[in-house]
């Protein structure tokens, strides 16, 4: 008798899947899968717990840092003179490029390092030297210091926005550009009320001193400081 495809099929095959050394056989290997699974489940758990804990520290922190009402500079700021600090010693480290300060993020004052020349405790304003060497620098010279050159940003007198020479400096050098002494029919405009008042102020504190070095404006004579100031 002939028997049929699905005859032979089940023959070869359906047997072959009571046989209980193939059923024991994948049996066997099932568990082989499983035990290697949970080992390799086991051998991530701490390293994900690790990110885990690393994640939810992160996410912490940035809620207290996004909870924090920290101030920021208002726009008006960069329209008004910069104030420099007081120093109570010479400092010896500039910016000399103005780039460096061009492409400074934060333009405020304490970002910037200037050169102090601070006089003797006995010293006068009549016993300081200032000479124009060219339009961005000057030579300072006092009987019992060593002379030295300073530039506009050295001295305080930049402005932030344009890095170059501020109205104080061109202030400073009108006076010397006029032997000295600055006339009403010198004057400038552009220098505004305040110019000479936050001149001195910056000389002052440049030079640690207590006394304003230019007096009050006089009919003959003008704004003239009590220092020695010559033009290049």
């Amino acid at each position: 008798m002939k028997k049929t495809v699905g005859e032979l099929v089940y023959e070869k095959y359906g047997k072959g899947d009571n046989d209980p050394k193939i059923k024991k056989g994948g049996i066997s290997l099932s568990k082989e899968v499983e035990e290697s699974n949970k080992r390799l489940s086991d051998s991530i758990k701490e390293p994900l717990d690790i990110v885990r804990k690393a994640v939810e520290s992160a996410r912490s922190q940035m809620g207290f840092i996004n909870n924090l009402n920290i101030p920021t500079i208002p726009d008006s700021f960069y329209d008004n003179e910069l104030i420099i600090p007081e120093f109570n010693k010479v400092q010896e480290v500039r910016i000399i490029n103005p780039e460096d300060i061009s492409n400074h993020s934060a333009k405020k004052e304490n970002d910037f390092v200037i050169v102090s020349y601070i006089l003797p405790k006995d010293a006068t304003w009549e016993s300081l030297d200032i000479k124009f060497i060219d339009g961005h620098f000057v030579k300072v010279s006092h009987p019992k210091m060593k002379s030295k050159k300073f530039d506009y940003k050295d001295m305080g007198f930049i402005n932030m926005k344009t890095t170059k020479p501020d109205l104080k400096w061109k202030l400073l050098k009108a006076i010397a550009d006029n032997n000295g002494a600055l006339t009403n029919e010198r004057w400038d405009v552009g220098f505004g009320r305040n110019v000479k008042y936050e001149l001195n102020e910056g000389l002052k504190k440049f030079f640690g001193m207590q006394l304003s070095p230019i007096p009050h404006y006089t009919k003959k004579r003008g704004y003239q400081p009590l220092f020695t100031i010559r033009k290049e």
